[in-house]
């Protein structure tokens, strides 16, 4: 895995092999822990069952898709996945904005800051329905670790943007629970990914969290590769976003199996010159069959003293996807816009089940 923090590695890659992908992550949680979201826009949906049937000599651009969950008090309030017709794509690398269906981000450039405004706008077949507008500022994180890594021979990127952004805005919601005019606060990451082949033919598995504590914030990602096993941790400063300390694995622990047969660890230790880390992955939020998110604790020890908070964490076996007897399961959450939607998409009480 490559990693960069250049502004200019977050483009459009639009000449991507059959199989690649692209997708940019947003992320917060507000101040007080009651609202938690994840907004990610897609060019190669890697999920797409039908990109995986008909990839060969496809573009993935042909694929464009925005994902959003919107989680209150650790449960789903709000999931959509919706993929669109190439032509719903749009990107404007003279202002950075990527609109994809109506939906959108746009990247403006401050003299410390970068900003990122989105515009989330969707009325689902089941009821459903999320409008509303998010800003996400952040420090210019260029000179964090620029080149860390690079191997001409690595298929994939990430390129770290926003370890910790401030996060505000307004939703309206009609949700699962009730509907809610959401005035949002909270702290914020964003990153972006880019790879030249699909997931399963470069790694097995892929751990990866942040959480953001009073002074700090934390990012690690554990990858077993093909090639040999990749982790990385860091914990970095609030205030400055330069890097404070540099953590590794020290243990994985508390297997678990899911109805789907997915196995993942539910317990993420991590150490470093000055400072140790518990995960505990104690809140699965979604749970597929090759695809898990947790809200997750988080316990940082420093001098003899613990600092708890609560962040986001996923894992990933991308191999499953490839599973054709769970495609059932994809085919109920994620709609293909240029045809009828599925018939549990269209019923508000079967529609939640899936979440």
């Amino acid at each position: 895995m490559n990693i960069s923090t250049l502004l200019r590695d977050e483009s459009l890659y639009d000449e991507k092999p059959a199989g690649g992908y692209q997708w940019w992550y947003f992320d917060a949680i507000s101040l007080d822990e009651q609202w938690a979201l994840v907004i990610i826009f897609y060019h190669g949906n890697p999920f797409s069952t039908k990109y995986i049937r008909e990839k060969l000599g496809k573009n993935p651009g042909y694929y464009p898709a925005i994902s959003v969950s919107v989680y209150n008090k650790l449960n789903a309030e709000y999931y959509s996945f919706l993929e669109f017709e190439h032509s719903k794509f749009i990107w404007d690398e003279e202002n950075f904005n990527c609109s994809i269906g109506g939906n959108s981000f746009q990247r403006n450039v401050k003299t410390w800051d970068v900003e990122y405004d989105l515009l989330i706008n969707q009325a689902l077949p089941s009821g459903h329905s999320l409008f509303g507008k998010l800003k996400f500022i952040g420090l210019n994180s260029e000179q964090m670790f620029v080149g860390r890594k690079k191997d001409r021979q690595e298929k994939h990127l990430w390129n770290l943007i926003h370890p910790h952004a401030k996060v505000v805005g307004s939703l309206k919601l009609k949700g699962k629970s009730d509907s809610y005019h959401i005035g949002f606060s909270g702290n914020g990451y964003h990153d972006h990914n880019l790879g030249f082949e699909p997931m399963k033919d470069s790694f097995e598995d892929w751990y990866w969290g942040r959480v953001h504590f009073e002074k700090e914030t934390l990012v690690y990602y554990m990858m077993n590769q093909k090639k040999g096993f990749q982790q990385e941790a860091w914990l970095f400063d609030r205030a400055t976003s330069k890097m404070k300390e540099n953590l590794s694995l020290e243990s994985m622990s508390r297997t678990k199996k899911n109805r789907l047969g997915l196995k993942s660890e539910r317990e993420i230790n991590l150490i470093g010159d000055r400072s140790k880390v518990r995960v505990v992955q104690n809140k699965l939020i979604d749970n597929g069959p090759f695809y898990q998110r947790f809200i997750s604790k988080f316990i940082l020890t420093r001098d003899g003293k613990e600092s708890v908070k609560t962040g986001i964490t996923e894992y990933i076996n991308p191999s499953r996807i490839y599973l054709e007897k769970y495609w059932w399961m994809v085919h109920m959450r994620l709609r293909y816009m240029n045809e009828e939607p599925h018939w549990v998409q269209k019923k508000k009480m079967f529609y939640e089940w899936t979440w």
